[in-house]
């Protein structure tokens, strides 16, 4: 059955607001990427070119999930877990140049915000996507965000990260992090997330899905897209291990980075919560990196 997206957040899947589509390779592996969006009050769509890997990835797998979000809101947002059911290449370019306009003003796609002669060796094609579960999240703190994220402030290193975008996991920016679902449905969520200069942590529960889901199966996707810029973004794939040791002091010490509150239960969630959670780190060591592909 379809799903729909309920009114209050259709915003966020027909304005500029940041999706991150996730579809499966062939090995399993979630692949997240950083896509403009559409919706008709039934079913999403987004725009990519023949031949890319997600594109590849969907004829092999329809199961996708899209994540979007506002970055300077992202706190609220919807996810939608769906499947594929139409890839088609008529109607596509203009569909592509009216996202283009939408999303960036130009218009169109190929000359405006692309070089044109990509438009004589590439194809556009209309991907439908059909809602099948609909999750929302509004716990709205929306704000102007400062100066851009200041790259001087980034004294760690970490192996194979690229020190062009290593502020965007050590400075307080929300990544996606996605997990795979028993039935091999991609799941995603907002995270807060941080590097301990060796690997990517990212705190949660035992008792939450994407917790559940790790322990299961520990391939995972992380997006974080700088928020000032949408088309600054890096992707990480990697398995994670899961690290139970010192992980109520991470959660206390990420609090602080990301909030004004001196630790996580008490402040952020209530206090009783904590008798009734068991919190892990997740730990990512960077395997496949991909960095500001919007066209790839």
């Amino acid at each position: 059955m379809t799903a729909a997206i309920p009114d209050s957040f259709c915003d966020l899947v027909t304005g500029t607001a940041c999706g991150v589509l996730t579809t499966i390779m062939p090995d399993g592996q979630p692949q997240s990427t950083v896509v403009w969006t559409d919706y008709d009050g039934t079913f999403l769509y987004i725009n990519t070119m023949r031949g890319f890997r997600k594109e590849q990835n969907m004829r092999l797998n329809p199961h996708v999930t899209l994540l979007a979000y506002a970055l300077d809101n992202p706190l609220r947002y919807v996810e939608v877990r769906g499947c594929v059911v139409e890839m088609t290449e008529t109607g596509a370019l203009e569909h592509l140049d009216g996202l283009s306009e939408r999303y960036t003003g130009r218009r169109p796609y190929f000359g405006a915000c692309v070089p044109a002669e990509l438009k004589a060796r590439e194809t556009p094609v209309l991907c439908k996507i059909m809602p099948v579960r609909v999750t929302t999240l509004d716990c709205s703190r929306p704000r102007p965000w400062p100066a851009p994220l200041d790259k001087a402030a980034t004294p760690v290193t970490l192996d194979r990260i690229p020190e062009s975008h290593l502020d965007l996991l050590v400075q307080p920016v929300h990544g996606v992090l996605t997990t795979l679902m028993p039935d091999g449905q991609p799941q995603s969520s907002l995270v807060w997330c941080d590097t301990d200069g060796k690997v990517v942590r990212v705190n949660t529960s035992c008792e939450r899905q994407k917790g559940r889901n790790m322990l299961a199966d520990p391939r995972v996707s992380l997006v974080v897209i700088d928020p000032q810029d949408s088309s600054r973004w890096i992707e990480i794939r990697g398995a994670v291990e899961i690290v139970y040791a010192g992980a109520l002091e991470h959660l206390d010490r990420i609090t602080r980075q990301y909030t004004a509150h001196p630790q996580y239960y008490g402040y952020v969630m209530p206090a009783e919560k904590q008798q009734r959670e068991t919190r892990i780190i997740a730990t990512i060591k960077p395997g496949k990196i991909t960095l500001d592909a919007i066209h790839k």
